[in-house]
């Protein structure tokens, strides 16, 4: 049996899974978990070793439950390049231990690159289909652009209603510009388009203060907004995060006016040549509405995203580390009820 290591580090330690595994997630990253921080969340970091070599990456993330329990989330992690039966077994018995001296009631995992359920279902717990829906949880299937074509290219690839739709926009006179600093002069907009956004699709978002806390440590991140106009009103304004060579389309806000202008197609095409100008490799929409409809009002965004041309990116199922038994059982029968409910 193999070796493992397991060191927590500190915050003035390097932190960077993309050393290990390319395309890694910006879950991932060291500036996400510092966000987390900023909330007032605990964030624990680790580095597993084999032989002296760093083999895993991952971070933990504290989320409160009912009756102050609560439980970790390892957001699209660990980080792996041990697939080994070793690793897997070694990494519960770790994790267990961890959760034990945070008195939290299960450890939630999420790994990239996505391992069959198979494989995970000999030495985690499958997470119950119905407690996949969390305003904390990643999405299961995101949409990715390739950004290896052309700008020709890539319009020609696209649906002719979004090219068309990109043009048009042109032609009625609006503007779109890429913001690369002074980021919180945009705030208030963003989060009022961004409401609206919510409101109009029927999904829920997080306290406005988290996306404050965003914007606030942007500068922090290789990040740029987007910005759509009719003249000085902004219409449109999307979020992304460049972490490795991939640019995120973390959240973005459209108005309820002008909508016949077609803002947020250009604001969409606007950041995608500027991605391509950063050299990444993909363009990331970002989550898509599944088959089984686990969330609730992404369909109508789902089609907006995919008209761009692009293709599916599956992750892994949930699985879990269950440490007190009675809680975990009690989670799961809540999310039941209020699944059942919906």
């Amino acid at each position: 049996m193999k070796n493992f290591e397991f060191r927590e580090i500190g915050d003035d330690e390097n932190f960077d899974p993309s050393n290990l595994c390319e395309n890694v997630p910006f879950t991932q990253a060291s500036f996400y978990g510092d966000w987390q921080k900023s909330l007032g969340r605990t964030v624990k970091r680790f580095l597993v070793y084999s032989d002296k070599e760093v083999v895993a990456y991952f971070q933990l993330i504290k989320y409160p439950l009912l009756l102050g329990k609560s439980y970790f989330y390892i957001p699209y992690g660990p980080v792996i390049k041990d697939f080994s039966e070793d690793f897997f077994a070694n990494l519960k018995k770790e994790l267990k231990l961890i959760a034990r001296t945070e008195n939290v009631v299960f450890v939630r995992l999420d790994f990239t690159p996505s391992v069959s359920s198979d494989t995970l279902s000999k030495f985690f717990t499958k997470s119950p289909f119905y407690t996949y829906h969390s305003a904390y949880f990643q999405p299961r299937v995101e949409w990715f652009l390739g950004l290896e074509k052309s700008e020709d290219e890539l319009l020609m690839a696209m649906h002719e209603k979004t090219r068309y739709s990109i043009r048009l926009a042109g032609r009625k006179e609006i503007t779109a510009e890429i913001i690369t600093g002074n980021f919180e002069k945009y705030f208030e907009v963003f989060y009022e388009l961004m409401a609206g956004t919510a409101k109009r699709n029927g999904f829920n978002l997080h306290q406005k203060t988290y996306y404050e806390n965003i914007f606030q440590n942007l500068h922090k991140t290789n990040s740029f907004l987007s910005v759509a106009r009719y003249g000085q009103k902004v219409l449109a304004v999307d979020l992304v995060i460049v972490f490795g060579k991939i640019a995120n389309y973390v959240f973005g806000g459209s108005s309820d006016e002008e909508r016949n202008r077609m803002p947020t197609y250009l604001a969409q095409w606007k950041a995608i040549c500027y991605a391509k100008q950063l050299n990444c490799v993909y363009y990331n929409f970002g989550g898509i509405a599944t088959e089984n409809k686990i969330y609730k009002g992404w369909d109508g965004l789902t089609i907006f995203k995919k008209k761009f041309g692009g293709k599916e990116i599956a992750h892994s199922d949930f699985f879990d580390v269950v440490v007190n038994p009675f809680w975990y059982h009690l989670y799961n029968f809540r999310k039941c009820i209020k699944k059942m409910s919906l």
